[in-house]
């Protein structure tokens, strides 16, 4: 285990530079945007289908926008479906050559963890940096957690209205 090691990287964090949403609706995947391949021929459009190895069969993209060649360049998960393999890359129908990644941890998580804002209260089920996951019971609203954990799991969080703060 990665833990403390004394210099100032690998603290915990105290101030974010960012944040993402965190789903607890079922929803396991994230798109990892920086490795879109935006392709050519596609159209703005909703429930677009995805394919790959390690890619639910349920993943559904919406396309929010494209270029003049019809390359994607603006992209959000529909329907994610319950599992994926972290780093798989998912292929988009409705023209050629359109891919992104999907990752089952946060973005960006792979060297170092994210914190957490709990916005309304509830137990909280974390994957934490170190491999373990545990469950933090009865976190209250407006709670800022002072961990740093790769995933959020659906299974038993209750906690809604959270934000991965990097």
């Amino acid at each position: 285990m990665r833990g403390l090691e004394g210099n100032m990287q690998a603290q915990p964090r105290v101030f974010a530079h960012d944040a993402e949403v965190v789903y607890t609706d079922a929803r396991t995947i994230w798109l990892d945007l920086g490795t879109l391949r935006g392709g050519s021929g596609y159209s703005v459009g909703t429930n677009v289908a995805t394919s790959g190895t390690g890619v639910p069969a349920a993943l559904t993209v919406d396309i929010t926008s494209v270029d003049a060649d019809g390359a994607i360049t603006g992209l959000t998960i529909n329907v994610a479906g319950t599992a994926g393999t972290d780093g798989s890359t998912a292929v988009i129908a409705g023209g050629t050559g359109g891919s992104i990644n999907i990752r089952t941890t946060f973005p960006g998580s792979d060297d170092r963890g994210v914190c957490l804002y709990v916005g309304n209260s509830g137990d909280v089920e974390v994957l934490m940096e170190s491999g373990s996951t545990v469950v933090f019971t009865g976190v209250p609203t407006g709670t800022f957690l002072p961990i740093l954990v790769k995933q959020v799991i659906a299974t038993n969080t209750t906690a809604t209205n959270m934000l991965a703060l990097y």
